[in-house]
């Protein structure tokens, strides 16, 4: 057993905590924790995930878990770059393009066959049609003028039936239904960005709301002031939504963001550093100047 392994279970046993019931505050695995404590670092998923259950074990018994990172530093496992292959953007983007050519070159010539087909029927439907004209045009010219006459007036008489619009009444009580209030378009501006830990502004905002979407293993932390809303590992297929308006700070801590598709007011947010570029981990503080709370 470690020193930070004897450290973290004597904090858990003068909390008066079990591993069974760490497993259930912590939402990690029994033998996870048992390995941690056992200083056996090879059961765990990859050193990310390692660094992230032993910041959440520490959290979840008291300790200050940057405070734990700084004194068993030689003995946490550091930090990767990636916890799984990332297919750049670039990439993905080249294989859809090819995909829709390959469509599309498959599909062309029949689209092309069926517009001559229906532009060859239309043509006969057209000559077929001024044929029947000419007839009935024909045979009209051969009856007496008046029997013509009376055609004639019967059809400006209907087509008058047809132009002639209902007349509205002339007090119309009908109440009109008040238009809908709309909401402002919220601003969000890019203040300064220093390390993994980037600050925007929120302005002109009627509601703040935030949406995550996992398609992956995600570490997710929300904060508002002193509150912790969520500090968890999160797996592939889950979603969480946050309500934050009112609030005026809100910091979140994201790992693997690569994993992690964001929504503000169910507009997509796009991370300030690139995940291919600069890594996975990312913290977002957002300060709302549209919050009425002091």
């Amino acid at each position: 057993m470690t020193e930070l392994g004897n450290y973290l279970r004597e904090k858990r046993e003068e909390k008066g905590l079990s591993l069974e019931q760490l497993q259930t505050e912590t939402k990690i695995q029994k033998r996870y924790l048992q390995a941690i404590e056992d200083g056996r670092y090879e059961i765990l998923p990859g050193s990310f995930y390692a660094r992230a259950f032993i910041k959440n074990y520490s959290e979840t018994v008291g300790l200050n878990f940057e405070e734990v990172f700084t004194q068993f530093e030689n003995e946490i496992p550091k930090a990767e770059k990636e916890p799984t292959e990332f297919v750049p953007r670039s990439e993905r983007n080249k294989q859809t393009l090819d995909a829709k050519d390959s469509v599309l070159s498959s599909w062309l010539p029949k689209v092309l066959i069926f517009a001559f087909v229906l532009a060859l029927l239309i043509g006969v439907w057209a000559y077929l049609a001024n044929r029947g004209n000419d007839g009935a045009d024909s045979k009209d010219s051969n009856k007496p003028a008046s029997v013509q006459l009376d055609k004639s007036k019967k059809a400006e008489n209907t087509n008058k039936a047809k132009d002639k619009k209902p007349e509205k009444p002339a007090n119309s009580d009908s109440p009109k239904k008040p238009a809908e209030p709309k909401k402002k378009e919220f601003t969000l501006t890019k203040q300064a960005t220093q390390g993994i830990t980037t600050t925007y502004e929120l302005s002109q905002a009627d509601d703040f709301k935030i949406a995550f979407k996992m398609d992956g293993p995600v570490y997710l932390e929300v904060k508002t002031g002193s509150k912790t809303l969520a500090g968890k590992m999160f797996k592939k297929g889950d979603t969480a939504s946050y309500d934050l308006s009112g609030e005026k700070d809100v910091e979140l801590n994201i790992g693997a963001a690569n994993f992690a598709k964001m929504t503000i007011n169910e507009k997509p947010f796009s991370y300030p550093i690139p995940p291919v570029k600069r890594g996975i981990h990312q913290r977002i503080v957002i300060k709302n100047t549209a919050s009425g709370k002091q």
